[in-house]
Order: C-alpha cells, then structure tokens, then sequence
C-alpha cells in the first residue's frame, strides 16, 4: 500500500505539471482571440477528472488539498471562459465540457465529507485481498508454504539461481496417529514445522509437500550447504524427542542443484532419493548423486564381468 500511495503522489504530481500549464495556455489565448478555446482544448477532461478521484479516494486526507488544488486550477479556468463565452458554450464540445465537468465538480464537493470513510474502506479491502492471497498460499495447519505457495515463491526468485531440494518424510506416522489420535499428530506436524524454521537462515522456502512430507527449497546452494542442511534436518529431530510422542526419526532425499526453471526435474530427483532412504531401513539420507554413484559402480562390476 504504501508503494502504491508513492506511486499516485508521482502520478499526480506529473499530471498537475503536465495539464495544468496546457489548460492555463489554451485559456490565455482563448480570452485574447488567438484561437478557438472549444476547438482547440486538448480531450484531456476524462484524465484530469480520474486524477482528482484518485487524489480524493486514494491518497491519505492530508493530500485532500492537493486533488482540490489541481481540480481548481483545471476545472474553474475552463467553466469560467464557457460561461463567458455563450457562443462556444452553446456547442456539442461546450456541453461536453460543462457536463462532465459540472457534474465531477458536484460529485467532488459532495464525497469530501466522506472521503475518509471511503478510503478506509478500500483500505480494508486491500488488507482483506492481502491476506486471503497469504492464506491461499499457505498451509493451514503449520503455516508454511503449501504447493501454490511454493510456486508464488519460485515466480518471485530470479529465474537464473540455482536450487537444490531436501524432501523429508516422517516415520511411520501413521502409527503415531493410530496410537496418539489425529490430533497429536496434528501436533507433531506444527513442531516439525516449527524445527525446520530454525535450520536455515538464509533465502530459502519450507513446503509441506503433503501428508508428513516437508520439503526445503535452497536458493544458490554449495554442495557442501546442502548436505549440512540435509543432516541437520536429520539432528533436528532425533536428539531432541517430541512431546507426548517421544522420539520421532525421518528418512530424507537430497537432490542435486540446478537451475530453478528446473523445479519439476529437481523435485523427482528427491523423491527418488526420498524412496531409496525409505528402503534401506529409514532414519537416513540419500543423496540423488549417491544412487547414481552406485549405479555407475554396478555399471561397471558387471562390464568386468562379461
């Protein structure tokens, strides 16, 4: 809101500069007979009535004076030489003019009483659009990211950083809601929530992916970064137990880093990863560059072979 206050004191600064010196101009050379006001005035009537509306509506009160100024110095001139010129007035140009500016006028004079009221009112309707987008974009139950929100985040990063990807996967936690209830596990997740914020300071975005599933996106990571962040996502939670729950373990994936117009290709990477952790018994990392290590040894055993 306040970028947008700054941007209308600019608008409206550049258009009293711009529209009002072309108004005094042609009324000047209309009174001396130089030309003829109604055919020459520029069709500039539609912007300077929605500048005034916007100064009026928009802008804090303090700025009230300013729209009145500005319809002042480009409306009176204008109803002024029409009313003292029958002859111009008494044209389709000149009831144009007498229209839109007459009735703006009354309309003018007749919100200022209210225009505080008005513009808290659209104030609130900003604040409300605001936060139902943050809402939109964000996980109800642990208040981080959800998959629309993730994908707000990636739009807003530059398009040529890197990311590398660490999907995380809780225990068995089917069993914690089976022997705990929903509710506890509800708990659990807003603590999980709640550690992982404290792992990484830097520009990052935390998602629930889905389920028990928490995924940290990393902008312009070194491979050594990742891989801490990885383990102390691990640390995070095996040193310390949960409440109610006691010790809770995750298997985690790591991707490799690549461009971040490379998201889709990066997040199976890690699911991949996720997988192979699951498999080897859980409570552990796999990196996506580890299976692939491996596999290029199996690659290799068996060319020896044959």
């Amino acid at each position: 809101m306040i970028r947008s206050s700054k941007t209308l004191n600019w608008y409206a600064a550049i258009t009293l500069l711009t529209f009002t010196p072309v108004t005094f101009m042609f009324i000047y050379n209309g009174w001396q007979g130089r030309l003829v006001f109604i055919e020459s005035y520029p069709p500039i009537s539609g912007m300077i009535i929605m500048t005034s509306m916007l100064i009026m509506l928009v802008l804090p009160k303090r700025h009230t004076k300013f729209g009145a100024l500005f319809w002042a110095l480009n409306v009176l001139p204008v109803l002024h030489y029409l009313l003292l010129h029958p002859a111009e007035l008494h044209t389709s140009r000149g009831y144009d003019l007498l229209f839109l500016f007459g009735t703006a006028s009354l309309f003018i004079v007749a919100i200022i009483p209210y225009q505080q009221n008005i513009k808290q009112q659209l104030d609130d309707i900003f604040y409300d659009l605001m936060r139902y987008k943050m809402h939109a974009d964000r996980d109800f139950l642990t208040d981080t990211y959800n998959r629309r929100g993730l994908h707000s985040w990636l739009n807003r990063n530059n398009q040529t950083d890197t990311i590398g990807l660490v999907l995380l996967d809780v225990d068995y936690f089917k069993n914690i809601n089976d022997r705990f209830g929903h509710a506890t596990g509800d708990q659990v997740l807003v603590e999980i929530a709640s550690r992982l914020r404290t792992v990484y300071r830097d520009n990052h975005c935390l998602v629930r992916w889905g389920g028990e599933e928490f995924l940290l996106v990393i902008t312009n990571p070194s491979a050594a970064t990742l891989n801490k962040l990885a383990n102390d996502c691990h640390l995070v939670f095996g040193q310390v137990p949960f409440r109610t729950v006691g010790k809770v373990t995750t298997s985690i994936g790591v991707s490799r880093i690549a461009s971040i117009t490379a998201f889709d290709h990066v997040i199976e990477e890690a699911d991949q990863a996720l997988y192979h952790a699951k498999e080897s018994g859980r409570d552990n990392i796999i990196a996506f560059s580890d299976i692939q290590q491996s596999l290029t040894m199996k690659m290799r055993q068996l060319l020896i072979v044959d």
